[in-house]
């Protein structure tokens, strides 16, 4: 069932009503620190994104076509932003680039990993920090920090 009052859910989540080139009707979003970027913008740093990964593991167009399936002229439409990045496509790059998706929405959005500049990007290197660990590592660190939420709900009811 849906909620009745959804002027109340947009003021509740912080959306602000805004205008994008591609669409014709005014959206909602939720602001950042840097602003509110347009769909387009966010394009863009996907594609930065993707070439500078491309270029550090030292793949050309080419041999990345190759392994998503598309001739490097259709894959170079990525990298200059003229295609739209959907997630399953931006999963399979991640998987080629050996890189988290986490890293890519972080560099389109970091608005959503803090309320600061520095809190995303503190977010972001522990998100990469427990991607890395041993499975053993990263269950003890949840039990741990579980631990501490919990205690911290109880103190909070008291």
């Amino acid at each position: 069932m849906a909620i009745k009052d959804v002027q109340k859910y947009i003021e509740e989540q912080g959306l602000v009503e805004t205008t994008d080139a591609e669409s014709e009707k005014p959206i909602y979003r939720k602001p950042g620190f840097e602003g509110i970027r347009s769909f387009g913008e966010m394009e863009q740093i996907f594609s930065q994104f993707i070439r500078e990964h491309r270029d550090a593991k030292r793949l050309n167009r080419a041999q990345m076509g190759t392994m998503v399936g598309l001739h490097e002229t259709i894959f170079a439409r990525y990298e200059r932003a003229f295609s739209k990045l959907q997630a399953t496509r931006l999963i399979h790059l991640c998987e080629i680039l050996d890189c988290s998706p986490v890293e890519m929405i972080h560099a389109a959005a970091p608005h959503l990993f803090g309320e600061t500049r520095r809190e995303a990007d503190d977010k972001l290197k522990l998100v990469l920090r427990i991607l890395d660990m041993p499975a053993s590592t990263a269950s003890s660190l949840l039990g741990m920090i579980e631990g501490l939420v919990g205690e911290r709900d109880r103190s909070s009811q008291s």
